[in-house]
């Protein structure tokens, strides 16, 4: 069975789309979506099923109809507006991981499908607004929350004992951020340190410096498991002697 091919937006078409949702018109255009589907370049010569009009359309509803569910606390927050966009498009992407890997598929579905959930996310007068909204970008309003899934999967996501600082000093290089096993290893490692705000953001820096660090004197591959335990234990005591002067 071939993989679904997900629509691109050309680096041109998605600055002008870019450019109009930062200058006020964040509606959803569902003829936009038609045209932009019909471009040379929406889809690659290659192999695969590509998506159609009516998928698009059932996955921008499945996400719009998380903003019209029950909130725990009966108010919205930005927290569990994020684990619910994020899991549905991670199960969007099951069977087609590679396409959310490329930038140019995030910014169709930013710009063109979902550009009312995007602002509504990240209002247009904040800070780094052009970052949320450019594919590939590590701040991507929604690519950030499928790496969330993507590398630690649901059971760590959906506990939520993991913070923002967390998610970005884990998903941010490269040995964490392509790496389930050490990324999971490293998360335990944080919720063990029992620490939390500026302790914890301290103990995270340093835990992760000293594992970059040991990456490039031994292999950190997850082929043996005993091995890697006792690397990241040196890690940890590392790291606690470090916190404590030592």
């Amino acid at each position: 069975m071939s993989y679904c091919l997900y629509p691109r937006l050309s680096a041109e078409r998605a600055s002008a789309q870019r450019g109009r949702l930062l200058s006020g018109d964040a509606a959803f255009d569902a003829s936009l979506l038609e045209e932009s589907l019909t471009d040379v370049s929406a889809f690659p010569p290659t192999g695969g099923r590509r998506i159609t009009d009516e998928d698009l359309h059932r996955l921008r509803e499945k996400c719009t109809a998380e903003l019209g569910l029950p909130w725990p606390s009966g108010v919205r927050t930005d927290d569990e507006l994020d684990l619910r966009i994020g899991r549905v498009l991670y199960e969007e992407s099951v069977g087609s991981a590679g396409e959310f890997g490329n930038a140019q598929v995030w910014d169709f579905l930013t710009l063109i499908l979902l550009p009312d959930l995007a602002l509504e996310r990240f209002p247009r007068e904040g800070k780094g607004a052009i970052a949320r909204l450019t594919g590939g970008n590590r701040r991507h309003v929604f690519q950030r929350l499928w790496r969330r899934w993507r590398v630690f999967g649901a059971d760590i996501v959906q506990a939520r004992e993991l913070t923002e600082d967390d998610y970005v000093a884990l998903l941010e290089r490269r040995l964490t951020g392509q790496n389930r096993t050490l990324a999971v290893k490293t998360v335990r490692e944080i919720q063990n340190s029992g620490r939390s705000g500026q302790s914890r953001r301290e103990f995270t820096r340093v835990f992760m410096r000293q594992l970059v660090q040991v990456s490039g004197l031994v292999e950190m591959g997850d082929g043996e498991p005993d091995h890697l335990d006792a690397l990241f234990m040196h890690v940890g005591e590392v790291t606690e002697r470090a916190l404590a002067g030592g």
